[in-house]
């Protein structure tokens, strides 16, 4: 009996953790980094080519106000950059992007999350074809669909795992030609909740 009654009351309180994480006029503050690297590599007999090594870094913050219980609205900054030297080659190429995000995220008592989000922006490429530069601008846009969880660390501070669906669609300016990009991720982010509890 003590076992079913410690139990219900831990149950409880992390309830109301949850709950009163969620409150109309609190404030969500964090986002993500990532970072990761690729080489690419051939193998032949039993001798192995390096063909190619890559770079990319993003930065992501978000901010979002609970326009009432349970429902935020926000926006966040989309920013990476890329590197990419193909082996043998004098020069490397490079990227860059930026993009304003805003989404909409929902939750439920148990801290899941369902988020929609929706963003535009650009990006360049800067590459070399023999010795010559040239460099490629995009007008950029994004969606996603996602679902996730508000792991909360105390009071305030919750680790966010999250998985969905997103698609890029990069435009060339000047051109009506497009490149859509699709499919899966899995991300964790880390919040902040501030304000009225």
């Amino acid at each position: 009996m003590k076992k079913i009654i410690l139990v219900a009351l831990t149950l409880f309180t992390f309830t109301g953790i949850s709950l009163a994480q969620f409150e109309q006029g609190r404030i969500l503050a964090g986002g993500s980094i990532g970072f990761s690297t690729n080489t690419n590599k051939s193998k032949v007999n039993n001798t192995t080519t390096t063909n190619s090594k890559s770079a990319s870094f993003n930065f992501n913050p978000k901010a979002g106000y609970f326009i009432i219980n349970n429902l935020a609205v926000g926006a966040g900054l989309d920013l990476g950059v890329s590197s990419y030297k193909q082996e043998g080659a004098t020069h490397k190429s490079t990227g860059s992007s930026i993009a304003i995000d805003p989404f909409v995220r929902y939750y439920l008592k148990q801290g899941i999350f369902f988020q929609g989000q929706f963003g535009v922006g650009s990006s360049k490429s800067k590459y070399y074809y023999g010795n010559t530069p040239y460099t490629d601008k995009y007008n950029t846009t994004n969606w996603s669909l996602a679902a996730g969880y508000a792991l909360f660390l105390n009071n305030n501070v919750a680790i966010e795992p999250m998985v969905g669906y997103r698609s890029d669609t990069d435009k060339p300016k000047g051109s009506d030609n497009k490149t859509i990009n699709g499919g899966l991720f899995v991300n964790v982010g880390f919040q902040i909740y501030l304000g009225k509890k």
